[in-house]
């Protein structure tokens, strides 16, 4: 469980995805590895489901992943 800080994303990214994201780092500063890591995986799914949607793109997808540890 990590968070590659040397990543940056869109800033135009879908509000949703904006709001889990600053969800994840919450628990992630805080340490709460549990809520972190059940809450990565909605997150996870969500992310796919936008990408599936056509609402963001194969290069931020790949780059959500890559800052996220999920490849």
């Amino acid at each position: 469980m990590f968070i590659d800080e040397t990543i940056d994303l869109r800033k135009d990214l879908p509000q949703g995805l904006q709001n889990d994201f600053a969800e994840l780092r919450e628990y992630y500063d805080a340490g709460d590895w549990l809520r972190f890591d059940i809450f990565f995986e909605a997150v996870e799914a969500s992310v796919k489901a936008y990408y599936i949607a056509g609402k963001i793109s194969r290069e931020d997808l790949d780059r959500i992943f890559m800052k996220y540890g999920i490849r």
